[in-house]
């Protein structure tokens, strides 16, 4: 049984390794792999700019190449839900797609090997005669397990389908099933640098894994369906009767079922699981064995061991969650793709046809649509009276996308690209007109959809707003017309010109303006021209200006950072031990200095043991952080950013201060009671035990009672008869005291299980220890936990999880470990509790964390989201017209007909042919939309053209002059950025395939010589490298996609011209 376990991983391993051997195998797959054509919007636009650089020639002029010259895309790779990848991860989804349609060829039976047979390529002619062992030098060679003999019923040929298991010889045969798939798959992989583990799959499929930077998590891909990431694929879709899969690296094995399952712990899918181990126990234990061989056998070093731990263990959480739920988020009935319909359905893959949901083509939705920035408020650093607002159409792009791509420059607003873009429909952006603040950015489907929201944007503000039209497939156009109400409310607007938005045959429209006022400056322009653009610069009135401060952002990043906290305001090792409060100051005392390094600073971003990371206008717009905790200030386990805005737009309360933290800290205690194993605890230590009372005096209670919200466990095995007992029995007094002041609910609870002689003797060691007992009648039951845990000696510690009684830490390593944690002090007292806590099994976290959201949830609709709402008031008083002024807008209509009336009477007119005049003005005039003509010009100054769209040319040299131009012009600073970033560069081209040197975190001690550098982590963006956040800090990558050779030659000519 568990030999057969054993054999499979074995197997799985070797699998893996062979990926790593052939190092001239990778560098052909590499070479042989059409990277441009499969993510031309990763490298196309990069890679021309690198060769516009390297191509200038002796008087300074470049040879221009259009981003997507001459390069044949692999379009029938893409798909619409691309969008939702980004980086190396949407370059393994095309690349899975890639693989099936255009590398291997599925074989249910070989072609006829008689080139003059003029059966069918497909094989269906041939006829299965056995199967035998390898016997050619070539089948030896490429590892056949096993060789598929076939006849050919045309021509009597005999046809042999070798089933090699060699990387290599697959590369040249390039045909088989999902193992050869999955084998040369998991090369093309590792040639490319991703970081891949072999899925074994025991009721008989097979697929790869691969390791996501950007997610911090794997990715499932498999390369015979030409999908990645649908783990519920096999279960749910083609209805597999799962019991074990396996991930297996060169130097780690894991049991990843639970990726595969929501039915790990029914007792069908158990029983199946015991058919190769007794129980999960069992199964763990070998997987622990076979990782200590291969780390031994490998001498894996001390960073890959800490980096496979930390995934197994945000791995196991994760497991224990989905496991908890019981069910798949998101429904997949498809059945298998790959094979012929005989051969699925003779392995019951055919999936549910009955359920099956068809997609519907062509069909346009009917509900409106409107999208919106995660944060949409922010303060340019560019504050002056000037504001400087550029409309224009969406950039066109020479590289195709099959999913609608981001245009945040069709609005920009002092240098920020700010427009929320739709392929079609109406991007809107509110600025303040007292600050220049960016206050609102949305994105609408239609004009109706805008108009309600432009309807609630106070008087006064400035409004840009560009139109994509919209056209349907057949040609016709919508928004042609629109209601009355839609109308009058676009009206407020200034110089907008409804009939030109609704029914110009231009694919443009843009407009900036003002709400309910028509300034000089108000203009719009209808174009087809993705050239032309329109250009306002509005002089401000910020005579008093209004008072900035931070804003918190709970469980937010910004897109990318500028810099990080300079060294002599607080040292790297300092911000990374800092607490919130700590950081705020001494971000505090930055802006304070007002030097010309955080002239352009907008705030900042961090989390525990992350530095101060700067922010500045490129860092918008803001994202959600994955990772959330429920009090972040004094859990403080979760990203924030701090941004400068507008005081309306701050809560009063939005500030940190030592005195919130510390009563945060004292009220961050959960709020939900623990479910023990009540039934487990009363069989091992009966109905009651004696717990002491504010007297310290012992009485019974309930050992429910007496064990209630407590998070472990320890049984303490001692006697005081027994010398080391009594040298033991104080230090874990001392350590369940401090834990008690940690922790006073879902922390830790003693039981001392005596081994004393006589009651006495019970009674006079058990009165100097503050925790429970098991009392001393119930011998019985002590002599039988000793037994069930296996001491076999005195004092002893068992501590185990109250959810599910499982041992969290043995007698062997915990008495050892609470001596050494009383040694160090109440830190490492703590720290120990932690670790004990990090070791339960993963479905008792789970379940806890299901219960936190569920206690947050449930305050959410009561106490604290009315917090939630006090705080926003503020802002969205600001951000939201008054009723009272929305009724100041409306005439009564009551009151106009009377007021026509009196006037048509005064003028002669009989009463009654008056009032039904009356009536029929004020019913016209109600329809009638306010003309901008009508409304006052305003206050604020400015200047509007219509002009060419001015192309951003930042160049290479531009971003490396700013750099020199901030430190006093001294070149040495980037010698040093470029010199260190070279390093990494020529790490991985030694190497390519080593996913080592391929991320590295931005306050990585070698890494900081550039993150320490304003404007440098810009610079390396344009030369190739990407940046993204992840839990613990935010990453640097070098692209899996980019072309290092090429890279390279930019990195020298740099160093080489400005080391001169």
């Amino acid at each position: 049984m568990a030999s057969d376990l054993h054999r499979r991983i074995e197997s799985s391993i070797r699998t893996a390794k062979q990926w790593e051997s052939d190092k001239s195998l990778l560098a052909e797959i590499r070479a042989s792999i059409p990277i441009r054509e499969l993510v031309p919007e990763l490298v196309c636009e990069t890679e021309a700019q690198w060769r516009l650089y390297l191509n200038k020639t002796a008087d300074g002029e470049a040879k221009e190449e259009a981003a997507g010259d001459s390069v044949n895309y692999r379009t029938s790779c893409f798909e619409k839900d691309d969008a939702y990848w980004e980086g190396d991860d949407l370059f393994l989804k095309r690349l899975t797609r890639y693989f099936k349609q255009e590398v291997m060829k599925w074989c249910n039976q070989p072609p006829c090997s008689n080139p003059n047979c003029k059966g069918n390529e497909d094989g269906k002619q041939m006829e299965s005669k056995g199967v035998r062992g390898p016997e050619t030098e070539a089948e030896k060679v490429g590892q056949a397990g096993r060789v598929e003999v076939y006849n050919c019923k045309l021509c009597g040929t005999e046809t042999t389908f070798p089933r090699f298991n060699s990387p290599r010889a697959l590369f040249q045969s390039r045909r088989g099933r999902c193992g050869e798939f999955a084998n040369l798959f998991g090369t093309y992989c590792r040639a490319l640098g991703f970081d891949t583990r072999y899925i074994l799959d025991f009721t008989d499929h097979v697929w790869v894994e691969v390791w996501s930077a950007r997610q911090q998590r794997w990715l499932h891909a498999d390369a015979c369906e030409g999908l990645i990431d649908r783990p519920n694929m096999y279960e749910q879709g083609w209805g597999k009767k799962l019991n074990y899969a396996l991930g297996a690296t060169h130097d780690s094995v894991a049991d990843v079922t639970k990726r595969y399952t929501r039915k790990f712990y029914s007792d069908e899918f158990q029983a199946r699981r015991r058919e190769y181990a007794p129980d999960e126990n069992a199964s763990d234990r070998i997987f622990r064995q076979m990782n200590d061989a291969l780390r031994q056998m490998n001498n894996t070093g001390k960073g890959r061991l800490e980096e496979i731990e930390k995934r197994g263990k945000a791995e196991a959480k994760f497991f224990g969650m989905v496991q908890s739920s019981g069910v798949w988020d998101v429904d997949y009935r498809e059945g298998r793709i790959s094979g012929s319909l005989a051969w699925k359905a003779s392995r019951r893959e055919l999936g549910d046809s009955k359920t099956k949901v068809e997609g519907v083509e062509g069909k346009e939705s009917e509900e409106e649509e409107t999208q919106t920035f995660f944060v949409e408020s922010l303060f340019p650093s560019s504050r002056h009276n000037d504001l400087k607002m550029i409309v224009q159409p969406p950039m066109p792009s020479n590289v195709p996308s099959p999913s609608p791509k981001a245009h945040p420059e069709c609005i920009v607003v002092s240098g920020v690209p700010s427009a929320v873009t739709l392929t079609n429909g109406i991007s809107a952006v509110i600025v303040d007109e007292a600050s220049g603040c960016i206050l609102q950015s949305a994105a609408f489907s239609n004009l109706s959809a805008a108009g309600s929201f432009l309807d609630t944007v106070p008087d006064g503000r400035i409004v840009a707003i560009c139109r994509v039209r919209d056209d349907k497939p057949d040609g016709s156009r919508t928004d042609t017309s629109l209601d009355d109400s839609t109308t009058k409310i676009l009206g407020r607007l200034g110089g907008f010109c409804v009939e030109a938005a609704t029914t110009s045959s231009n694919s443009c429209f843009l407009f900036v303006g003002q709400v309910n006022f028509h300034p000089k400056w108000a203009t719009s322009l209808e174009t087809s021209d993705s050239k032309q653009s329109i250009k306002v610069s509005i002089q401000l009135n910020i005579s008093s200006p209004l008072k900035a401060r931070l804003r918190s952002e709970i469980n937010t990043v910004p897109v990318v950072v500028s810099t990080r906290l300079p060294e002599t305001i607080m040292p790297l090792q300092t911000q990374l031990a800092a607490s919130h409060f700590q950081k705020r100051a001494a971000f505090n005392a930055y802006m304070k200095n007002g030097d010309s390094q955080n002239s352009t600073v907008i705030g900042y971003t961090t989390r525990p043991d992350a530095p101060v990371y700067l922010i500045d206008n490129q860092s918008f717009p803001f994202r959600k952080s994955e990772g959330q905790t429920h009090n972040p200030i004094a859990g403080e386990t979760s990203w924030m950013t701090f941004h400068y805005l507008p005081d309306p737009l701050v809560p009063d309360d939005d500030e940190i201060t030592e005195e919130k933290i510390s009563s945060s800290n004292n009220t961050n205690v959960p709020k939900f009671d623990i479910p023990i194993a009540d039934d487990y605890f009363a069989g091992l230590l009966g109905n009651q035990l004696l717990v002491k009372n504010a007297a310290s005096t012992p009485t019974l209670m309930d050992t429910a009672n007496a064990l209630a919200n407590t998070r472990l466990v320890a049984l303490y095995f001692s006697a005081q008869w027994c010398g080391p007992c009594r040298g033991f029995t104080p230090l874990l007094i001392e350590f369940y005291n401090v834990l008690k002041k940690v922790a006073p609910s879902h922390g830790l609870e003693l039981v001392f299980v005596s081994s004393d002689q006589d009651e006495g003797q019970f009674q006079q060691y058990y009165g100097k220890m503050p925790f429970a007992a098991l009392p001393f009648s119930n011998r019985s039951l002590a002599q039988q936990a000793k037994s069930i845990f296996g001491v076999r000696g005195i004092p002893s510690l068992v501590v185990v999880d109250a959810l599910s009684g499982r041992i969290v830490a043995s007698p062997d390593e915990s008495r050892r470990e609470v001596h050494q944690a009383c040694q160090r002090g109440e830190e490492a007292i703590e720290t120990l509790f932690r670790g004990w806590l990090e070791k339960v099994p993963p479905e008792s976290t789970s379940m806890l964390d299901i219960l936190a959201l569920s206690c947050q949830e449930v305050e959410a609709g009561t106490g604290e989201a009315k917090e939630t709402v006090t705080a926003n008031t503020k802002s969205e008083q600001y951000l939201k017209m008054k009723e009272r002024d929305k009724k100041k807008n409306t005439v009564d209509p009551s009151a106009r007909v009377k007021e026509l009336f009196s006037q048509l009477v005064a003028k002669g007119m009989e009463p009654n042919a008056a009032a039904v005049e009356a009536i029929k003005q004020a019913t016209v005039e109600q329809k009638k939309p306010l003309v901008s003509t009508e409304l006052e010009e305003g206050t604020i100054q400015g200047t509007c053209e219509n002009c060419a769209v001015e192309i951003e040319n930042n160049t290479i040299d531009m971003m490396v002059e700013k750099i020199c131009q901030l430190n006093a012009g001294d070149k040495s600073k980037i010698v040093m950025i470029l010199s260190t970033a070279k390093k990494y560069v020529a790490n991985v081209r030694k190497d390519p395939s080593n996913p080592r040197f391929r991320n590295f975190r931005l306050s990585n001690k070698v890494f900081d010589r550039i993150t320490s550098n304003p404007g440098s982590i810009e610079l390396l963006m344009k030369l190739g490298f990407v940046v993204f956040h992840s839990d613990l800090d935010f990453v640097a990558s070098i692209p899996l996609s980019v072309d290092l050779t090429l890279m390279g030659d930019v990195f020298d000519n740099l160093l080489t011209k400005y080391s001169s």
